[in-house]
């Protein structure tokens, strides 16, 4: 545990990268979504914009600490420091930011879309994960200085644990609970998905996904294709660097799929940037390799040789 630590790289593009992602995806939310149809009265009661503050973890959101203020002109407040944190300043000071922000939609917003679930967990893991991040912008290259040895270097790699740990197990989850269903263990759910009415194919592929989904062997290849990559992703995430690769590379492409047949835009995203942030050290490791292999220039130290 101890070498582990100390190799943990604790300033990341990768990790970055997913930070960024989940963040856009929240903003898309906020700035596409009027606050109309974001805070609405449910469960059959009146309440005012149907923000409730009556939990002490509901009580620190941004709502319900402004009080009456305009639900939209908060919501303005709050694409705002998601697109700081998009643009990767500060990774150590603006995780706390934000989880904040991530807190406030998913404790506040009455109609949420999962996604919102998901980036509370994450981003609190991530603010552990960048406590050993000095750098001033997370596309810089890692810093020279040796502080492996530091107390923040042993949170940020629990922190990183953490996020790889949950994101498996909300795949592993989703794929399992899918099993003892129906339509999924006789492999014709992804038939009704599409044809459902407010939840079903849309967009410029609707007609496409129906036509295709109506094909027995489609319907059966892509409704166990759904949970088989779902559990590839959960155990390629867990397993070692080189593999971390693969399962963030399956998530983007299931998601991918999920976003042309289904729409969802806003949670596929957040889920690959959980993946991304999950799977950052391996990213990290094989990507500059990858990266070579696409454009032909030779391994950093060694000269290329003409023919």
């Amino acid at each position: 545990m101890e070498r582990s630590i100390r190799r943990f790289p604790a300033e990341s593009r990768a990790l970055g990268a997913g930070r960024s992602t989940i963040a856009l995806a929240q903003a898309s939310v906020l700035l596409f979504t009027p606050a109309s149809h974001l805070f609405v009265p449910v469960g059959g009661t009146e309440a005012e914009a149907g923000i409730d503050c009556s939990s002490p973890v509901q009580a620190v959101s941004l709502y319900c600490l402004s009080g009456t203020a305009d639900l939209q002109l908060l919501n303005l407040v709050l694409l705002a420091l998601l697109l700081v944190v998009v643009s990767g300043i500060l990774p150590r000071y603006t995780t706390v930011l934000h989880f904040w922000a991530s807190l406030s939609l998913g404790q506040s917003v009455s109609l949420p879309d999962g996604g919102d679930a998901v980036s509370q967990v994450v981003t609190f893991f991530l603010v552990l994960a960048c406590a050993n991040d000095r750098r001033t912008w997370h596309w810089q290259r890692p810093g020279g200085e040796d502080r492996s040895g530091s107390l923040w270097q042993g949170l940020a790699w629990a922190g990183w644990w953490g996020v790889r740990l949950q994101v498996a197990y909300i795949y592993l989850d989703s794929a399992v609970a899918k099993l003892p269903v129906g339509p999924w263990s006789e492999g014709s759910a992804t038939y009704y998905v599409a044809r459902m009415e407010n939840f079903g194919a849309a967009g410029l592929f609707a007609d496409l996904f129906r036509w295709a989904t109506g094909i027995p062997v489609i319907a059966l290849l892509s409704t166990w294709g759904t949970i088989l990559a779902e559990l590839l992703i959960a155990l390629l995430l867990l397993r070692r660097a080189s593999r971390q690769v693969w399962a963030a590379l399956i998530s983007m492409t299931l998601h991918l799929l999920i976003i042309l047949q289904i729409g969802i835009v806003s949670f596929g995203f957040i889920m690959v940037g959980a993946v991304l942030c999950a799977a950052s050290r391996g990213i990290d490791a094989y990507a500059p390799q990858w990266a070579r292999r696409l454009t032909g220039r030779p391994p950093a130290g060694r000269l290329a040789t003409s023919p």
